[in-house]
């Protein structure tokens, strides 16, 4: 009976020293580590070399068109500072001021048209509204807006067709609240999209919405020949 007193005084000890240690023991040997909790890894430390890249350097080029934040990067893209918007003066602008190229609304009325703030509707507004379409937009709904993007392939079958009657007929200001707020299944990207990028999405959706309803009569007459053409149907 007192041998088997012993050996568990023994085991006690020893299971105190395996959770405590050697408090205070110092070695110069690598300590014993079961679980390493990530102590070590794999990584470079500054101005180290590297093996794998070709330029032998680990630290890599920052990537083109990244910036640092708080950075702004002069006549970029559009700015609501320079459109002389009160509510605020920097580029790639967000704020909650309370008018209509901030809001869509007018009071508790979503409006309609894009708003002169946002700046010129021209070719170049639009194909900003593209870009940024096809970034945050085009995932869900789609490059052609048809409601078929990657996500809805992947299993969320609420994703709203934008070619619709419904949102066709949507005032703009009542799409620039959800874009800014989310409805559904749509998150907000008021956080994520400045309030010009914002309006040059729409326009830019406005015009994508245009080419899949649009009729002969829309198109200039300078080119309607090369249209009634293609449209002719063949002889039997």
């Amino acid at each position: 009976m007192l041998r088997y007193f012993f050996l568990a005084i023994i085991l006690l000890g020893a299971a105190v020293v395996a959770v405590a240690g050697f408090r205070g023991e110092k070695s110069a040997k690598s300590p014993i580590q079961i679980f390493n909790d990530m102590k070590w890894q794999p990584r470079y430390d500054a101005q180290h070399e590297s093996g794998f890249y070709a330029d032998t350097r680990a630290a890599r080029p920052i990537v083109p068109g990244t910036v640092p934040i708080g950075y702004t990067l002069a006549k970029s893209y559009y700015t609501t500072g320079a459109n002389n918007n009160a509510a605020v003066k920097e580029p790639g602008a967000f704020s909650d001021a309370p008018d209509y190229y901030n809001t869509g609304k007018f009071g508790e009325v979503y409006g309609d048209g894009i708003p002169s703030e946002a700046g010129e509707i021209n070719q170049a507004f639009i194909e900003r509204g593209h870009e940024r379409f096809n970034i945050n937009c085009a995932p869900c709904h789609g490059a052609t807006g048809a409601g078929n993007g990657i996500v809805k392939q992947l299993g969320l079958s609420t994703v709203a067709n934008l070619h619709d009657a419904r949102l066709r007929t949507m005032p703009d200001g009542q799409i620039f609240n959800t874009i800014t707020r989310g409805k559904n299944t749509m998150g907000a990207y008021g956080s994520n999209i400045t309030v010009e990028d914002r309006w040059a999405i729409i326009s830019y959706l406005r015009a994508l919405q245009r080419s899949q309803q649009a009729a002969l009569a829309d198109v200039p007459v300078a080119n309607r020949a090369q249209f009634e053409k293609t449209q002719t149907p063949a002889k039997q």
